[in-house]
């Protein structure tokens, strides 16, 4: 069924190129035909069975061009856990689910928070867009954790260090933060690098490891969007999976790992192609 309503988005998406890539298979099959019966009288390939055919194929080959997975899975070596890649609301997923914050874990929307970031679509998707839970419970979490002052920022003006990690509970839902990104203090811009990021999610890993029991951890394509970081998408995807797979053969996160892609990447990524890199490794 997954694969079925795959290829209908893949149709309703691409209805040109779907048509396009049909008469262009049909057409050169005609042409091809053709030939045969020309160039060799001996074989005859006409009629409607062959009208058929021809036509089978060539629906069959156009609808192969626009069909692409929404979903993968990757099996790591030497290990029973699954890394499986979908696009979709990483908010409904089943099990943890992963927040990158900047390194005040900020609270305010607007400035600093984008309410365009997955931070900001947090806090006003399980807050209500108001901090005072949020903060209490971070506040208890961070209580023993090291951080310097910074008295002219906007916001919050404890900055924690990079990878630095705490957790929120929203009703039964469990939620991990980790500080991912460097906030300038004069315009509030987020930013971060591969090896802050590389860092931030070994951090991101441990704390995973030690809060999931068993249960699935999920987390969003992070270090797109505000954080600056610059890579495209596939190669951003590669760099978490590489981080997951380098963690779990350390020592068991759990059993599956869920990288929730945000809907709008669907045109920019194949996940075919992600899927048969790491078959190869």
């Amino acid at each position: 069924m997954k694969a079925l309503s795959d290829l209908i988005r893949g149709v309703f998406r691409h209805p040109l190129k779907t048509g396009s890539y049909i008469f262009s298979s049909f057409s050169i099959m005609f042409t091809l035909v053709k030939a045969i019966n020309h160039f060799l009288p001996s074989i005859k390939i006409d009629g409607s069975p062959a009208l058929i055919a021809i036509t089978c194929i060539s629906v069959g080959f156009g609808l192969k061009k626009v069909w692409k997975p929404s979903k993968i899975k990757i099996k790591t070596a030497q290990s029973d856990t699954i890394i499986e890649v979908l696009f979709g609301d990483l908010f409904v997923q089943s099990g943890i689910r992963i927040i990158a914050v900047n390194d005040f874990f900020d609270s305010k929307i607007g400035n600093p928070v984008s309410d365009k970031s997955l931070h900001g679509i947090f806090l006003k998707e399980c807050f209500g867009g108001s901090p005072l839970s949020f903060d209490q419970q971070l506040d208890e979490q961070l209580k023993d954790v090291n951080g310097e002052n910074v008295p002219e920022k906007e916001g919050k003006i404890k900055r924690y260090p990079i990878g630095t990690t705490a957790v929120v509970t929203v009703n039964i839902d469990k939620y991990v933060l980790f500080a991912l990104t460097n906030t300038d203090a004069t315009d509030c811009k987020a930013s971060s690098d591969v090896t802050n990021m590389w860092y931030a999610l070994h951090c991101m890993w441990q704390r995973a490891r030690s809060e999931s029991g068993g249960h699935e951890v999920n987390l969003p394509l992070v270090g797109s969007g505000l954080s600056g970081l610059g890579l495209p998408t596939r190669d951003l995807l590669n760099v978490i999976i590489l981080s997951a797979i380098t963690e779990t053969k350390a020592r068991e996160v759990t059993k599956k790992i869920r990288i929730v892609l945000h809907e709008s990447r669907f045109e920019e990524l194949d996940l075919r192609n992600v899927q048969s890199y790491w078959e190869e490794k």
